[in-house]
């Protein structure tokens, strides 16, 4: 069972990735947020960097990047190659409307010509056992799953994640794992599930239904980052292992953020971890938590759990 951090946009950065070494719950590999790639630029955000630069946790990391332009995508990609990363894979998954009226994300799956392209072009440019992609099952309808899947299996990617919803559906709905199962039968790579997995029992009900190599796990990490060493059979976190977290994430975001943002800002920047955890909190220490300005505080409040 391969087990995946999800990129998630301004959540599954450095600061998370240090955090779930430090609590001893690392997963098989990491994926970078995207990097937006367009025929003019290669937007190299800085904290995307961050997470391959410093990257101190011993696990392999791709570098995950958002675009259209099979020129640009290609252009970009060997650019990221060249830094200490194991692959870059393709975001074919995104819902995001900014990143879709561009066609990026799961907006390449509304154009399968140019999909097709994108696919055929970053093969060619990326060495053996460097591609994966990560799609939706299409944008508006499933029934698009079964074109895509031979696009897919065309291109010949060294792996496949599945988030088992269309763009349609956003991160509403249940998962339609069958359509994982399709994909690992179809695919001579391995395929990864993906979608709203949160506990272990999820994740090991989604591999018996859809046979799948691993899994990709990412709003479910955040709320639990323990997930990954209890796939490997170890115990389920305490509660005060959970206190634990908190303050070790408040460390390691305060770790990048000293002297760039006020502490107002550092609290912000908790918060956008903390939207996947408000469910394991009291209606009173949510709405705490949310107007809370003060590191201390927070940590108090946390501490509450």
């Amino acid at each position: 069972m391969l087990l995946a951090l999800a990129p998630m946009q301004d959540v599954t950065d450095l600061a998370f990735m240090r955090t779930l070494a430090r609590v001893g719950s690392l997963p098989d590999l990491l994926v970078t947020p995207y990097f937006r790639s367009t025929p003019t630029t290669c937007a190299l955000a800085e904290q995307n960097l961050r997470c391959i630069e410093g990257n101190e946790t011993g696990v392999p990391i791709e570098a995950q990047l958002a675009g259209s332009d099979a020129t640009a995508l290609v252009r970009d990609a060997r650019h990221l190659l060249t830094l200490p990363v194991s692959g870059i894979n393709l975001n074919a998954g995104c819902p995001s409307p900014l990143v879709n009226r561009h066609g990026a994300g799961a907006g390449l799956l509304r154009e399968p010509d140019n999909f097709r392209e994108v696919l055929q072009a970053l093969r060619l440019a990326v060495p053996a056992g460097k591609f994966t992609v990560k799609c939706r099952l299409g944008w508006a309808d499933d029934t698009e799953f079964a074109a895509l899947l031979e696009l897919l299996s065309e291109a010949k990617p060294d792996m496949l994640t599945v988030h088992a919803r269309t763009r349609k559906d956003l991160y509403g709905g249940k998962p339609r794992f069958e359509h994982v199962r399709r994909a690992v039968r179809a695919m001579d790579c391995p395929v990864l599930a993906n979608g709203d997995l949160q506990t272990p029992e999820q994740v090991l009900h989604c591999l018996e239904v859809t046979d799948a190599a691993g899994v990709m796990i990412g709003r479910g990490a955040v709320r639990n980052p323990f997930i990954f060493r209890q796939l490997r059979g170890g115990e389920s976190p305490a509660q005060e292992e959970m206190r634990d977290y908190y303050r070790i994430l408040v460390e390691e975001t305060g770790r990048i953020l000293f002297g760039i943002r006020t502490e107002k800002g550092h609290c912000n920047r908790m918060k956008k971890y903390l939207a996947f955890c408000y469910p394991d909190f009291t209606a009173e220490q949510e709405y705490a938590l949310r107007r809370c300005t003060v590191v201390e505080e927070m940590l108090r409040l946390l501490g509450g759990t």
